[in-house]
């Protein structure tokens, strides 16, 4: 076993976690939302690779009008175990969902997830990965879950905290939290209802260079069915969650074939560097009299998971218009390195003979230069500690040092000395 340790130039052995920040810094929305609605039962969640419950389209779970409102918000990114998200929750819920999305690894790996909402323990599940049969479980792709918890009778109204704790084999870091609540005003009027539909799910879209046999899976769709009194509602706007985009490769997001534009980002609407996408897009322009749609395209990402989709037309312009700055800092650490791969193994060899040739990539990725040598801990009677070369000479000679974003590429090969007998 090789383990490289990094040096500062005071010669002190430092390590350092990564730190990224996100606040947003919002104006609490009154969405102007007669209070008719519509649940539809839910879909089979048993784990699929290409998604939950279907493997092109969300699945609309609820629509309805309402005097009022619905209040969509959560999120700031992937982190870990307990995560905490906290909500401002109007008064007047008739109807809440909180949703939590929960990296898996792999779709092997199990493990169990507890949330706490508004003090209140809800139900602890047992994550079962491509063995998932929860009904309230959407696992897709190589173990991105998207879960669902009805939170209606937990009385939360004000400031609201979910925390989120994982443990067993799966990673356990969480993309992020979400609450969407229908909010019904008791004095609302005739001018002030809201039509609305919730969609959910977890379709993973995929192109074919990671994905084995299962090919590719690159567009799904958010149906909203019904009819919409267009001359009745002046304002639109949709909401739409992603897990696991990244900033950097396309993907594209439209409503009834309008393509839809985050400002002057129009091809990468999925480009957080926490994982976790949570935007918003004013569509009235584009609101048909029945069947509108929001098509969700892969492009050139690898893995893109949408999970929600929320259309609301109102009869009034919200009184209270939302205005978010979202402020994001992605703080590095002084020095930090990352060695990849973390394990090599050199194969069938006998005494006096040498191994083939492995590569070693060592990079800073941290702000400063640092020093980088080398420690070995053999457990097998001083192979390692007599036979290991690092770039041609023997391991404890190899020394360097490495610029901030930079890396370098040992070889590593092993020398098994004539005389060594271990087993």
């Amino acid at each position: 076993m090789v383990s490289i340790s990094v040096k500062t130039e005071t010669g002190k052995t430092s390590i350092f976690n990564y730190l990224s920040l996100k606040q947003c810094i919002c104006i609490p929305i009154t969405l102007i939302l007669l209070m008719l609605s519509l649940t539809v039962p839910p879909a089979s969640a048993d784990y699929n690779f290409d998604g939950v419950p279907f493997t092109d389209q969300l699945d609309g779970i609820k629509q309805g009008i309402v005097k009022g409102g619905v209040y969509v918000d959560g999120g700031h990114g992937i982190g870990p175990s307990p995560y905490t998200q906290s909500f401002n929750v109007p008064v007047g819920v008739i109807w809440a969902r909180l949703y939590v999305g929960v990296w898996g690894g792999n779709e092997e790996k199990t493990g169990n997830i507890a949330v706490t909402f508004n003090s209140e323990e809800l139900k602890t599940l047992e994550l079962e990965g491509e063995a998932d049969t929860n009904s309230n479980v959407y696992c897709s792709g190589h173990g991105v879950y998207w879960i669902v918890y009805d939170v209606t009778e937990n009385q939360a109204t004000g400031s609201v905290d979910a925390v989120v704790t994982t443990s067993g084999t799966i990673d356990g870091r969480v993309y992020g939290v979400v609450l969407v609540a229908v909010i019904k005003e008791e004095d609302g009027t005739d001018a002030q209802e809201v039509q609305y539909w919730i969609n959910e799910g977890n379709v993973n879209l995929h192109g074919p260079g990671w994905s084995g046999i299962y090919g590719t899976n690159d567009e799904a769709v958010a149906e909203f069915d019904g009819t919409i009194d267009v001359d009745k509602f002046v304002a639109a706007r949709l909401s739409v969650v992603y897990l696991t985009g990244t900033p950097g490769l396309n993907d594209s997001l439209y409503f009834n074939d309008e393509k839809l534009c985050d400002g002057d980002n129009c091809d990468d609407i999925a480009n957080s560097k926490q994982n976790f996408d949570f935007k918003t897009f004013n569509v009235i322009d584009y609101i048909e009299k029945e069947a509108n749609k929001a098509t969700f395209e892969l492009g050139d990402e690898d893995y893109l998971h949408p999970v929600l989709a929320v259309l609301t037309v109102h009869g009034l312009e919200p009184e209270e218009e939302t205005s978010c700055v979202y402020l994001g800092a992605n703080i590095i650490p002084a020095v930090s390195i990352e060695v990849t791969p973390d394990m090599l193994n050199f194969g069938t060899l006998a005494s006096g003979q040498t191994s083939s040739e492995h590569t070693l990539n060592i990079s800073n990725t941290g702000a400063y230069t640092v020093a980088v040598t080398t420690d070995v801990t053999d457990t097998a009677d001083n192979l390692y500690v007599s036979g290991l070369q690092l770039d041609f000479n023997i391991w404890n000679a190899y020394t360097t040092e490495i610029t901030a974003g930079a890396a370098v590429d040992p070889v590593a090969v092993l020398d098994v000395p004539d005389s060594y007998t271990g087993i």
